[in-house]
């Protein structure tokens, strides 16, 4: 019998930042725990009924009165989530930036 092994299909989920640590633990206890399994959820399927695509690869998840926004990197089998934040207009402000790379500033010391 040859020698078989099990591929992995999951996706790794990763935040953005602190900053989505941060709004997930001010999220009320219910809500923090149906928010918290619906992400870990995305490591199966990145892609579950319902949600909505803001752009190729960036997507909105709906959890309750929550809304996650997160991107899809498939090449790497990734799940960059970049937001979580109570529904209202203030929750999609400046939404592209959050999957921008950070700008690399100036020290005024030479590179090594």
């Amino acid at each position: 019998m040859p020698n078989c092994r099990a591929v992995s299909n999951k996706y790794h989920v990763e935040n953005t930042g602190r900053r989505v640590e941060r709004e997930i633990e001010r999220l009320p206890h219910l809500d923090r725990d149906r928010v918290i399994a619906a992400i870990q959820a995305l490591a199966k399927s990145p892609r579950p009924h319902g949600i909505k695509q803001l752009e190729p690869g960036i997507y909105r998840l709906r959890v309750g009165n929550y809304r996650v926004i997160y991107q899809v990197l498939d090449d790497e089998r990734l799940v960059l989530i970049g937001r979580v934040a109570h529904r209202s207009e203030r929750t999609y402000r400046k939404w592209r930036q959050l999957f921008e790379e950070p700008a690399e500033y100036d020290t005024g010391s030479p590179a090594p």
